[in-house]
């Protein structure tokens, strides 16, 4: 039988490989969110732009919080 520690470490690690769509995911919404609002709406360019820095802001959230919860695993025993 395989001990618990050998889990944890699986669970860590993808944990963490999940940190990279994470990153990508909300900035490419961001991007497909603003192009639709300035089509749609007409609304300045800059709306995109923003979208994608609030896609960016959220995807590091998102990471730190990963990050967090995997450094909390890694403390139990």
């Amino acid at each position: 039988m395989v001990n618990k520690e050998f889990y944890k470490r699986i669970k860590i690690a993808g944990m963490i490989s999940y940190i990279p769509i994470m990153l990508a995911a909300p900035a490419l919404a961001g991007f497909f969110l603003g192009d639709y609002l300035q089509k749609r709406f007409g609304l300045p360019f800059y709306i995109s732009i923003f979208c994608i820095g609030l896609g960016i802001v959220i995807g590091i959230r998102e990471s730190i919080r990963i990050i967090r919860l995997v450094l909390k695993i890694e403390d139990r025993k």
